[in-house]
């Protein structure tokens, strides 16, 4: 694909995205990846995604996200998580593990690496995602699901 400057926008494979920005995730995204794991919405939750949050008139809204490497998987994240560098646990040597359900935040990123733009531009980032998680009832069962722990960074 081409966009009108001729600008080739072909993935280049190269995990330089999942590895400095895990994808947020729609709601939506965590039933099809479910289905696609074979395993229910809250043990994908526990072993895999993380809730991170915005601030937004000074109070936590919370977006679902891939955890990284190296734990955390079914807690809430300190906002410094989003500048760790660890990479997406669906990172593997072949890409990304979970690309044929095509989670929303991964597949509107572009990177700078496909373009000539000088930075990586999130189609759909934090506050959207925020948002779009604050109308599902999935929110409050994933809330609820990590009350009693506390964050890997706490």
């Amino acid at each position: 694909m081409s966009n009108d400057q001729g600008e080739d926008k072909r993935c280049l494979r190269c995990g330089s995205c999942c590895t400095t920005h895990p994808c947020a995730l729609a709601p939506g995204d965590l039933t099809r990846i479910a289905r696609f794991l074979g395993i229910g919405r809250c043990k994908v939750f526990k072993e895999y995604l993380v809730l991170d949050y915005v601030l937004r008139s000074g109070k936590k809204r919370y977006y679902v996200c891939p955890a990284r490497v190296g734990g955390g998987a079914g807690t809430i994240v300190p906002c410094t998580w989003t500048f760790a560098d660890s990479p997406c646990v669906f990172l593997s040597d072949s890409g990304c593990a979970i690309e044929q359900v095509n989670p929303r935040g991964g597949r509107m990123f572009v990177c700078r690496f496909m373009t000539s733009s000088k930075q990586d531009h999130i189609g759909y980032g934090k506050k959207t995602a925020a948002k779009d998680w604050s109308r599902s009832g999935m929110l409050n069962q994933l809330l609820s699901s990590v009350e009693n722990k506390t964050s890997y960074y706490s």
